[in-house]
């Protein structure tokens, strides 16, 4: 019940997609990110200044729901500038793959290890938040890093669901089935679904494929 409840918020957050192309960031458009991202909006702008809640908490609130959405932002940011790219005549894959994600939990973990052992780069990057924005170096909020495991569970979901916009991608650019869906099935998705999208992908039956995808997403 909690799995189907989860995959009916998940599609009505993301819209719809398939042959006809969603925008490519439904691993953000899930509820386990935008609980995150609401987190961080209502502990900076109502908790902290309020003081409704100790501030201990409110200080690891924002740093553990921030490692959790700030992947899924960046590869939702490269998904549709690659999207905005690939609709100007470039030839790119605007959709996500195990290695978009890979690089931006990468970059996440840089970035805040760097932020929080160094008070001059937390500075600096405070200064690009907004005058009002204050970032403190504090190394005990690297305790919140292994949240970034959500960000990569989350992301691989968005895989094993068939990336928003990978049919339309791989219909306009002639790719096979098979290479389209392979990090697909990479991501544990179930086999029988994923050969049913295959097959209406082959004989490219655009009712086909939406019902299929439907029935993959559950």
């Amino acid at each position: 019940m909690i799995a189907r409840g989860h995959a009916r918020a998940w599609r009505l957050m993301a819209g719809p997609d398939g042959v006809r192309p969603g925008l490519p960031c439904a691993e953000l458009l899930a509820p386990v990110p935008m609980a995150a991202i609401a987190i961080v909006a209502l502990n900076d702008w109502w908790w902290k200044p309020s003081g409704a809640l100790p501030g201990w908490l409110t200080g690891k609130l924002s740093d553990v729901a921030g490692v959790i959405a700030l992947p899924l932002v960046l590869t939702a940011a490269l998904g549709l500038g690659l999207r905005g790219a690939a609709r100007l005549g470039a030839r790119v894959d605007w959709t996500l793959r195990r290695w978009k994600l890979a690089a931006a939990i990468a970059v996440t973990i840089a970035a805040v290890v760097a932020t929080k052992l160094s008070p001059t780069i937390a500075a600096e990057v405070a200064s690009w938040l907004g005058r009002d924005a204050r970032i403190v170096a504090d190394a005990s909020d690297l305790l919140a890093l292994p949240a970034v495991l959500l960000a990569w569970w989350q992301g691989r979901a968005a895989i094993a669901r068939v990336p928003y916009g990978r049919v339309a991608w791989a219909r306009e650019r002639g790719v096979t089935p098979s290479e389209a869906l392979a990090d697909v099935r990479a991501c544990s998705a179930a086999p029988t679904d994923v050969d049913a999208v295959a097959a209406a992908m082959e004989r490219d039956q655009p009712v086909m494929i939406d019902r299929a995808l439907a029935r993959l997403r559950g």
